[in-house]
């Protein structure tokens, strides 16, 4: 079992958020039926196929060497077009190395696409919404029914494919949720109705936040507040004292009232389709 983290100070924090946002995604590699996990002291990479997610999580290459690097890279780079992945992606953390490792894959012919900020908090110091919605319920998921009624609501919540839906009720599935598990899903409902999720992921010695969302015609009544307490005091009960997220536009403000902050950020690349390099020609 990792070391749980008890406070924001602790050296080894930093990797310990990457590698628990890296886990989020390891996990599609990890359990979906045509999935790839490749994990060493250099590489966590995963594969779900031409058309899924994929991609490098974490680098940690052992050599200063630049050639050493080029090589690892173009190796890498090499393997998933073996497996007709033309397109993976590459997340690049400060905790990454080498320090320069962007420009390395920029030189691979990678592209910036996306930058995601992290935020953490010590559920300590978390504060508190001022009400409570009217009639709001959350319970944990604890049987496969309510899974799939947390992954429908996920899907609509979020504007998922179906594809991409279903990526994830197999992967929650096929990972196991609930005590004991690494895993730990919740329902919001509201006169009986479920109206909003979240996720939590207890991995290397933090809890990770994932998946928050309420549907549509049940937003701004303070639901997303309360769902997000709730779950920062799930992390407290399930014995972790860290958690982190990754804010959306819409849900930023919510996470800073409750007492998130900035910590960390992680920047993804992506190799150029042929349609993009023909356009800058």
């Amino acid at each position: 079992m990792s070391k749980i983290f008890r406070s924001l100070s602790e050296p080894g924090l930093l990797a310990a958020v990457e590698h628990n946002f890296a886990e989020e995604m390891a996990c599609f590699g990890r359990n979906l039926p045509a999935g790839i996990l490749h994990q060493d002291d250099e590489l966590t990479w995963f594969m779900t196929g031409p058309t899924g997610p994929n991609g490098v999580l974490l680098t940690n290459f052992g050599s200063s060497d630049p050639e050493y690097i080029d090589r690892r890279i173009a190796e890498t780079l090499a393997l998933f077009r073996s497996h007709q992945v033309l397109e993976p992606g590459w997340r690049v953390g400060a905790a990454d190395t080498p320090a320069d490792l962007a420009s390395y894959l920029e030189r691979h012919g990678l592209q910036l696409r996306a930058t995601m900020t992290c935020m953490i908090l010590d559920t300590a110091t978390a504060q508190t919404v001022d009400s409570w919605p009217d009639g709001l319920d959350i319970r944990e998921v604890l049987t496969v029914s309510e899974l799939q009624t947390k992954c429908e609501i996920e899907k609509i919540g979020f504007g998922a494919t179906e594809v991409m839906a279903g990526h994830y009720y197999h992967t929650y599935l096929a990972s196991g949720f609930g005590e004991g598990a690494m895993w730990h899903h919740y329902i919001g409902s509201q006169q009986g109705k479920a109206v909003a999720v979240a996720s939590i992921l207890l991995h290397q010695g933090v809890a990770g936040i994932y998946g928050v969302t309420t549907l549509p015609e049940a937003r701004r009544q303070g639901i997303a507040s309360a769902l997000t307490q709730h779950i920062i005091s799930e992390v407290r009960r399930l014995g972790y004292a860290i958690a982190t997220l990754s804010p959306s536009d819409m849900s930023e403000a919510i996470y800073r009232r409750l007492g998130f902050q900035d910590y960390c950020q992680l920047h993804h690349y992506r190799v150029a389709s042929p349609e993009e390099n023909r356009a800058e020609l």
